[in-house]
């Protein structure tokens, strides 16, 4: 979940105000109540379509050139 839905799912469970939520969740961080992690499966995914575009790019260079 990102820190946006948190924080709307933190108003929509509590009916807290959005800065009270944003509060809550910096104090969940700092507790550590709640972890931060690297989201892998996104960070791949760019990955691959960052290379299928580059080897489009360089097979396009290589038919005009």
């Amino acid at each position: 979940m990102s820190k946006k839905e948190i924080i709307e799912k933190i108003v929509a469970t509590t009916g807290c105000s959005e800065e009270k939520a944003k509060m809550i969740f910096e104090k969940a961080i700092q507790n550590k109540d709640i972890v931060a992690t690297l989201d892998w499966e996104w960070v791949m995914n760019r990955l691959v379509i960052s290379a299928v575009i580059l080897v489009g790019l360089w097979a396009l260079w290589k038919h005009i050139g």
